[in-house]
C-alpha cells in the first residue's frame, strides 16, 4: 500500500547521503529505500550506451543498478533483450519522462518486443515510469521505477514525480562515475588503486599533450618506465591508444583534464634554451 510522505524529507535525506554513497553498493541501496519511500517496489538504473567505453557508442549494454528480481536480469542479459526492448526505443527517442502505458502500444510492437514485455510483466516489471536522463559525456541511460503491483492507480498524476525527476538527475550525475570505474575494475580482477599514483601521474601529463621524454624529464623517471606506465593505463581501461585512454580516464573522474598540477608534486621539465645554455656554460672556453 502506498504510504505518503513528506517530498522535502525525503529529498533533504537522498541528497544528504547521496555524497557519501561511493560504491554501487551504496548507491543501489540509497536508491531503493529513496524510490520505496515514493511508493515504488522496483528501479533500474541503466546506462544503455556509452560512447567512451564502448566501440562506436551505438551498441546497446546492459548496465547499471538494478533492483529487479535477479531471474528477470539474468534471462534479459542472456536473451539479449536490450536489443528488443521497446523502453530503450523509446528512450533513445525522447528527452521527457514517460509512463510505458502512454507511448508503448502492444499492437504495434514486434513479436520479438511483445515477448520482452509480456515476460517482463510475468516478473513483476509493468506499469513503469522512465526518466531519460541528461548526457554528461555523450552517453544514453535513464532510470526506470516500477509500482507495486496494483499500485498504478495510486500513483497516476501524483507531485512525487516530479520530485523523483530531480532525484534522478541527481544520482545520474554522481553514479555514472562510480558505475563505471566499477565496471572497469572488475574487468581485470582487482578493486583496490585502480590506476596507481604514477599511472595517474603519468596520464595526465600526456592529456596535457606531453611527449614520453618530456614526460620523463617532468616525473624525473626514465622514458621506457613512462611507456610501461601507460601500457598499464591502457590494458586497465581497455583503451587502443593513448587518446582513448585519456578520454576515459577523464570521464571516469580519474584524473582531472582542467586544473593544474600541483608543483610540489612534480618538477619542471628543463627548457630547450636553459639545456643549451647549460651547454654553453659547460663548454671549455
Amino acid at each position: 500500500m502506498y504510504i505518503d510522505v513528506h517530498s522535502n524529507d525525503v529529498f533533504d535525506q537522498f541528497t544528504s547521503r547521496i555524497g557519501s554513497a561511493q560504491t554501487v553498493a551504496e548507491l543501489k541501496a540509497l536508491l531503493e529505500e529513496t524510490v520505496s519511500r515514493l511508493g515504488y517496489q522496483y528501479f533500474a538504473y541503466h546506462i544503455v550506451q556509452h560512447s567512451a567505453l564502448y566501440e562506436g557508442g551505438s551498441a546497446r549494454q546492459t548496465y547499471g543498478i538494478f533492483s529487479y528480481p535477479d531471474t528477470w536480469m539474468a534471462q534479459y542479459v542472456a536473451r539479449q533483450y536490450v536489443n528488443h526492448d521497446p523502453v530503450v526505443d523509446c528512450c533513445l527517442g525522447r528527452k521527457t519522462p514517460f509512463r510505458w502505458e502512454g507511448v508503448i502500444d502492444m499492437a504495434t510492437l514486434s513479436p520479438s518486443q511483445r515477448q520482452v514485455m509480456k515476460e517482463a510483466a510475468e516478473a513483476g516489471i509493468r506499469d513503469g515510469l522512465t526518466i531519460p536522463l541528461m548526457s554528461k559525456h555523450g552517453e544514453v541511460a535513464m532510470l526506470t521505477v516500477i509500482p507495486p503491483k496494483g499500485g498504478m492507480e495510486q500513483r497516476r498524476g501524483r507531485k512525487d514525480d516530479n520530485l523523483l525527476y530531480v532525484i534522478a538527475q541527481f544520482f545520474h550525475a554522481h553514479a555514472l562515475r562510480i558505475v563505471m570505474e566499477e565496471r572497469l575494475v572488475s574487468n581485470v580482477g582487482r578493486r583496490r588503486s585502480f590506476l596507481s599514483a604514477r599511472e595517474r601521474e603519468t596520464t595526465l601529463w600526456v592529456s596535457r599533450g606531453k611527449s614520453s621524454w618530456e614526460i620523463a624529464q617532468i616525473l624525473g623517471i626514465s622514458e621506457k618506465s613512462v611507456e610501461f606506465y601507460m601500457e598499464s593505463v591502457k590494458k586497465k581501461l581497455e583503451a587502443v591508444n593513448r587518446t582513448q585512454a585519456v578520454v576515459k580516464a577523464i570521464l571516469l573522474g580519474l584524473i582531472d583534464g582542467e586544473n593544474p598540477i600541483p608543483a610540489a608534486r612534480t618538477k619542471s621539465a628543463p627548457r630547450a634554451g636553459a639545456l643549451r645554455m647549460g651547454a654553453m656554460a659547460a663548454a671549455p672556453a
